[in-house]
């Protein structure tokens, strides 16, 4: 059998390179602050996933039962998930760039948004002095159209107070930092904490989202609750709901089509609420 080291630095690699993999569509018009912001997330995500990795390998099976665990012990677990994401119906605020020149400000209403698949990686790990207590990093993935819809206008432009939100697609990548609470339900010799686990999480999130032309960088605030179910002694099935929230966000390109047919651009802001429920297995060290 392949030692664990080998497969846990596989694991490590491949999610470390979803950590940092560049998104879909075009870049942002970024500044300063965010390049500050993504070299940031990257000096984050590095540091976090080595430090699991190291963990992880210091509590490799070879290790069990030993009096010395090495740092970080505790119980580790690496999953991944698959589920639907749903986001909430937003209003776009236009802040410039609208006709007529200097007409204020704008709102579309209520853009609707297709539900979407979501898939994700996460690396977590329990304290072993108190069990109740973990902490969880994670990173998802999807990507809701919307679809060619009549929207609302805040004011006329160009004579209607009706325009058309065309065809897009926004894709969302998300990267989230959670610490997590657990309970245990149905203990046994096998998994004397409980086999049943209901559980919930909160934290920060640093969320990108891209549209067709521009992109967006954001820290989101990141809830969770789940349940996960341990088939065996270090392999569990687990159903979560995750909310996420995002407020203030900027594209600073986007578009409409007012009634005339005349393309109107400028940069929007909005807020963006998105639910989602997965699916998923977890190895458990």
């Amino acid at each position: 059998m392949r030692s664990f080291p080998g497969r846990g630095l596989a694991c490590v690699l491949v999610i470390l390179g979803l950590l940092l993999l560049p998104g879909e569509g075009k870049s942002a018009l970024a500044g300063q602050g965010d390049t500050t912001l993504a070299i940031g997330a990257s000096v984050l995500g590095v540091i976090g996933t080595s430090a699991i990795a190291y963990g992880l390998w210091r509590n490799r099976p070879s290790q069990q039962g030993k009096k010395e665990p090495g740092w970080f012990p505790g119980e580790f677990y690496v999953g991944g998930y698959l589920g639907g994401s749903l986001v909430q119906n937003t209003d776009l605020q236009y802040l410039s760039g609208i006709a007529p020149a200097g007409g204020g400000r704008l709102t579309t209403s209520r853009q609707k948004f297709d539900p979407a698949v979501v898939g994700g990686l996460k690396l977590g790990y329990f304290l072993q002095s108190i069990r109740y207590l973990g902490f969880e990093i994670e990173t998802n993935y999807s990507r809701s159209a919307v679809s060619n819809q009549v929207v609302t206008l805040s004011r006329p432009v160009n004579g209607s107070t009706r325009a058309i939100a065309p065809d897009d697609r926004w894709v969302n990548w998300t990267m989230a930092l959670h610490i997590v609470g657990r309970y245990g339900f149905l203990p046994d010799q096998e998994v004397p904490f409980g086999r049943l686990q209901p559980y919930v999480g909160i934290g920060p999130g640093l969320v990108i989202l891209y549209d067709d032309v521009d992109a967006a960088k954001n820290f989101a605030l990141d809830l969770m609750a789940g349940v996960r179910y341990m088939m065996l002694k270090n392999v569990s099935a687990f159903v979560e709901y995750k909310f996420s929230q995002q407020w203030d966000v900027e594209l600073e390109s986007h578009s409409f089509l007012a009634a005339d047919g005349t393309v109107q651009r400028g940069t929007a802001t909005f807020d963006y609420t998105s639910h989602r429920i997965v699916l998923g297995v977890a190895y458990h060290f």
